[in-house]
């Protein structure tokens, strides 16, 4: 791996060109998604997009920040990250949050609202670069290294399971999944991890009524007595919208199953919205981005200066990435609903703040890649002094 630090505060256009465009998209689909229900709910069909706007303003000074925030200065915070989302997720476990539909997930405090998952599952990353960059070779045993990463993830995913909140903690495993594979760790002790993972989402799918009848609902959307006018009704919606969008789509804001068709049009769903109204060519574009972004931050991953810097963008990226897919496949029907938004795309506030965020530690580890130059040991030995090397 190339080991120097290049100039610093140069922008990675090749992340921010699909980002921008991906938020430029998604308020214009926010407005069309939203402006019945907002007339409907609060009288004013620029309730939700005013909203966003304000979320994104503030997301993009974040991203900003940490665009120019030094990511080796993350090794030291990142406990203190870990220790503060635990203490949210606990708040909210305890105290109870915003509840919608049978799952806790917001802590309120007057006119502002808190997601702490969102804030858990970047920071359990962060934590996981630190950890992993520190036990190196040491991750192929399980005792010694293996096992403590386990219990980072173990108490993050229960925390979030109390919510409960079964999308969102199989999208953290897989992210700690992938990104323990990236570290080398054994392949057996993974196999009997993800097997474990895959027991747990059993039984807690089966202790709650709501993500069966989602279970079911998927069920029977793909049988032949599909359950259209009641659990299947949200995926059915779904498919009608993208199905009738066909290449072209019904043109922007003709859609109707945003006319309290389908619900969530404008988190969940905004996907089938864009089908609907754009068509194949919205949604290949919009998943064109993603894919483009996908890859660019997995090169700089690959390209990163030292080895905290290779987890952290790896990890940052994969968790981003699962996410896409874990939302694609539930608008198309391939996974029953989770309710995960899709990001830089769906309403919502932490989840964009968050995201943005994400792109801004991106972008700050891509400004200290400079190509070209590749080093020896003695480079390689110097950069391990530095915070965050080994």
């Amino acid at each position: 791996m190339s080991l120097v630090i290049a100039e610093p505060r140069k922008l990675d256009w090749g992340v921010l060109l699909p980002v921008l465009g991906l938020l430029s998209f998604g308020l214009i689909m926010v407005y069309s998604s939203s402006a019945v229900l907002g007339a409907d709910r609060y009288h004013s069909e620029f309730f939700f997009v005013k909203r966003q706007a304000l979320r994104l303003l503030l997301g993009l000074a974040v991203m900003l920040f940490l665009a120019r925030f030094d990511y080796h200065r993350l090794v030291p915070l990142a406990p203190v990250a870990l220790a503060v989302s635990v203490g949210l997720l606990t708040v909210l476990v305890v105290l109870g949050g915003a509840g919608v539909r049978g799952a806790n997930r917001w802590l309120s405090f007057a006119e502002f609202t808190l997601q702490p998952t969102e804030v858990a599952r970047v920071a359990c990353v962060i934590y996981l670069a630190k950890l992993l960059d520190r036990k190196g070779d040491r991750i192929r045993s399980f005792r010694d290294g293996l096992l403590p990463a386990i219990a980072v993830l173990g108490v993050i995913s229960l925390l979030i399971l109390k919510q409960p909140n079964l999308g969102s903690t199989i999208a953290l495993l897989v992210t700690g999944f992938l990104l323990l594979h990236l570290a080398g760790a054994n392949p057996r002790h993974l196999g009997m991890l993800a097997l474990g993972g895959a027991l747990l989402a059993l039984v807690v799918v089966l202790r709650h009524s709501y993500m069966m009848d989602r279970v079911q609902g998927w069920i029977s959307h793909w049988s032949t007595g599909a359950d259209v006018q009641g659990k299947g009704w949200q995926l059915h919606q779904s498919i009608v919208a993208l199905g009738s969008g066909g290449i072209f789509g019904e043109g922007p804001g003709s859609g109707m199953q945003k006319f309290f068709f389908l619900p969530d049009p404008h988190t969940d769903f905004i996907y089938a919205v864009i089908g609907e109204e754009l068509g194949l060519v919205g949604t290949a574009s919009v998943l064109a981005a993603y894919v483009f972004l996908f890859l660019r931050g997995l090169k700089i991953a690959g390209r990163a200066p030292d080895r905290f810097g290779f987890l952290l963008a790896a990890g940052l990226t994969v968790s981003l990435g699962v996410y896409v897919g874990m939302n694609l496949s539930v608008v198309t029907g391939i996974i029953p609903t989770t309710g995960l938004p899709l990001p830089f795309l769906s309403y919502g506030g932490s989840a964009l703040v968050v995201n943005l965020g994400v792109v801004g530690v991106l972008l700050n580890i891509a400004s200290q890649i400079k190509t070209g130059i590749r080093t020896g040991p003695a480079e390689r030995k110097a950069a391990r002094k530095r915070p965050g090397g080994r």
